[in-house]
């Protein structure tokens, strides 16, 4: 009798550890389920949420920076006082145009053309008289001499004509100075391939060449257009 009852209670000690067991193996189961649940819908949003930061990552670095070409020289020009404005454009096959600001790491040397990466920042309440950009230099790509020719200038030409008398009669001359601080004087003579339209200011690079022999009522230099450097609606 007393061998019976300890078998039993073996047995029942047995099916008890055996059911506590079984317990353990589901409750782990049914974790790993939730897990696998969990994940499963949570991917998608995972995925998504990578590629929008790569996307937006990649967008930023490619629409801050820009590739710039810097003349050689600089240019008279008008912001809120009278200054030299650099000469930039994005493109070989564009015109220069006057940059009114600086680009932050970069000295510039007249007499050199510059390949520039730069960065661009939009500024917050910029002032009134200031650029509403920030350029900052990524890269210096090339640095190349370049010579000016003893016989180039730089013209200014104004936004109007006046009358004027040369000796063949009234005419209407071109209003033309090299340096923003002069004064405009009359200008006699044309400027070969140039087509003046009245409202713009320009700044012409031309190269000039004595005539020999020129008529009494002619110039005595001829102009030529280089490049025009800048239209500017006035």
């Amino acid at each position: 009798m007393i061998k019976k009852l300890k078998n039993n209670r073996r047995t029942a000690t047995i099916r008890e550890k055996v059911r506590h067991g079984n317990c353990q193996v589901w409750s782990k189961i049914k974790f790993m389920k939730s897990i696998a649940t969990i994940l499963k819908g949570a991917a998608p949003a995972l995925a998504l949420f990578a590629m929008t930061q790569c996307t937006t990552t990649a967008g930023v670095s490619s629409a801050d920076e820009k590739t710039f070409i810097v003349g050689p020289q600089t240019a008279d020009c008008t912001g809120v006082a009278p200054m030299k404005c650099l000469q930039v454009k994005e493109k070989a096959s564009e015109n220069w145009t006057n940059f009114y600001t600086n680009i932050d790491g970069f000295t510039y040397e007249p007499g050199y053309e510059y390949v520039l990466k730069v960065k661009t920042e939009k500024i917050a309440n910029p002032p009134a008289d200031g650029s509403s950009i920030k350029y900052t230099l990524v890269k210096q790509v090339s640095k190349t001499k370049k010579e000016v020719a003893a016989n180039e200038k730089t013209l200014i030409i104004g936004s109007q004509t006046v009358d004027c008398s040369a000796g063949a009669g009234r005419m209407k001359c071109m209003q033309v100075k090299e340096n923003a601080s002069e004064s405009w004087s009359n200008f006699y003579s044309h400027i070969e391939g140039f087509t003046y339209e009245p409202g713009y200011e320009y700044v012409l690079k031309v190269k000039t060449e004595k005539i020999a022999n020129p008529p009494a009522d002619a110039s005595s230099i001829k102009y030529t257009l280089i490049e025009q450097a800048s239209k500017t609606k006035k």
